[in-house]
């Protein structure tokens, strides 16, 4: 009986002691601190999953001990997931890096496209970002990016970038910036790489990458795009939209056409969006207008506020509308065309061909132009005799978010941009020989004064400095 009691009782403090001790150990995967340059919202141990739309070549992953540890692949229709799993000291062989400690480490998982089903070829580990930018090649000389930049200077970020037109791999660097986006594009003088390198600018993650890089011992060399899935954009902001020009009656009306309500505002007013959801078109619209989006695809909506620009700061809000369809807002406020109703959010930007084909197809009758850059769409409107409309829109690409409008229907003029974000400038037009000459009258007036100056100054011999 006391063998039983004595076994017991060493059971229950084995236990108790267990116990105490698996409280004690600090759960390292849960309470992993962010460093202060990082975005500190990051999900740690959290799949990013990339979509591969093209891969070629080779990728033998070494280390920075120039040891081999895996030829790896994938195929498009492949993926890449990377899983944080936390920032640790920079690797000291990574010396060839410009980015510096805390740096993010991670696993990285590649996956073959085979008959439609996701197979796992190889996963790496704990490496460190910059190990996975060298091998990847997600990076450009001492710019090693990879898979997270850091977001707390963004100037500081830029200048390191354009800093690497230097040294062994000199080459042309472009950056651009929209409203939620920074894109690197780095082309070699040689042609032997040309990377592309799109970051979100809130969180610092790659988002898009296209990079290549042509070995001279190599023809086909090394090719690798990629798609960040699981990012869209985040409902849970405001948009605000800065307002430059404004004319004109601006009347909103229901789809039965009665009439809700007048508003106004002027340069520097403001208008705010807060998207509420995706949803189907709108039952009650009439359809007057032909809509160039299928009636079965899903729209944003969205709460509308806009103010009036006082000297002491926003009047308002002057109109206040909830849970309207981005449809109602673009045919009320301007934003679009025939059937091309655009508005705040545009849909079906993942298929930019898409897009294209609809925006000249509602030109009818009418001319539109479309310029595109790594980042954005523009398109540009101008109606072809009747009613007078002239509709400039550009749009981020991968969310759809409209930056910038400017449109003219006759008297109705609006023109306002994004809160952070420029519109690029027109360069104006060269002077035509008309504008060159100046007209007669202002030609003879022009005479008359000069030769009125030479007359003062020969009987004051002095030169005048006006001549």
């Amino acid at each position: 009986m006391k063998k039983h009691c004595i076994l017991l009782s060493i059971l229950t403090l084995t236990l108790t002691f267990q116990a105490i001790f698996l409280v004690s150990i600090p759960n390292v995967r849960a309470n992993q601190e962010i460093p202060e340059e990082f975005y500190q919202t990051l999900a740690l141990n959290s799949t990013y999953v990339y979509n591969v739309t093209q891969f070629g070549g080779d990728l033998n992953w070494i280390g920075f001990d120039w040891a081999s540890k895996y030829n790896t692949t994938t195929n498009i229709g492949g993926q890449i997931s990377v899983n944080f799993t936390g920032f640790h000291d920079k690797d000291p062989s990574d010396i060839y890096n410009l980015f510096g400690s805390p740096m993010s480490y991670m696993d990285i998982e590649f996956l073959d496209n085979q008959a439609g089903m996701l197979i796992s070829n190889h996963t790496f580990n704990n490496v460190s970002n910059g190990e996975a930018a060298f091998n990847m090649l997600l990076g450009y000389n001492a710019f090693q990016s990879g898979f997270l930049v850091p977001i707390n200077n963004l100037t500081k970020l830029k200048e390191q970038a354009l800093a690497q037109d230097a040294g062994y791999m000199p080459g042309d660097i472009t950056i651009e910036e929209t409203y939620s986006f920074i894109s690197f594009d780095f082309k070699q003088d040689s042609g032997a790489q040309n990377t592309t390198l799109v970051y979100e600018k809130q969180s610092g993650l790659l988002v898009w990458a296209r990079t290549k890089m042509i070995p001279i011992t190599n023809p086909l060399g090394y090719t690798l795009e990629l798609f960040l899935t699981n990012y869209s954009l985040d409902f849970d902001e405001l948009y605000v939209y800065n307002v430059s020009k404004f004319e004109g009656a601006a009347f909103w009306y229901d789809w039965d056409f009665n009439y809700i309500d007048t508003w106004t505002t002027n340069p520097g007013g403001l208008v705010t969006i807060n998207f509420t959801d995706y949803y189907l078109k709108d039952p009650g619209e009439p359809g007057w207008g032909m809509d160039a989006f299928p009636s079965d695809m899903k729209r944003a909506w969205f709460d509308i506020e806009v103010f009036y620009s006082g000297y002491f700061g926003p009047i308002g809000p002057i109109i206040s509308l909830s849970n309207i369809s981005n449809r109602e807002a673009a045919l009320q406020m301007g934003i679009g065309f025939g059937g091309l109703q655009s508005g705040y959010l545009m849909p079906s930007i993942d298929n930019i061909t898409f897009v294209k084909q609809l925006a000249l197809a509602a030109a009818n009758p009418g001319e539109v132009t479309i310029d595109e850059t790594e980042l954005t769409i523009k398109i540009s409107y101008e109606q072809v005799g009747g009613f007078e409309q002239m509709t400039h829109l550009i749009y981020e690409k991968r969310t759809g978010l409209l930056l910038w409008v400017d449109t003219l229907l006759n008297p109705y003029v609006l023109e306002m941009s994004i809160n952070g974000y420029s519109p690029p400038e027109t360069p104006s037009p060269p002077p035509t020989p008309e504008e060159l000459i100046p007209s007669f009258p202002t030609l003879l007036i022009g005479i008359i004064t000069v030769g009125a100056l030479l007359l003062v100054t020969a009987k004051t011999r002095k030169k005048s400095k006006f001549i």
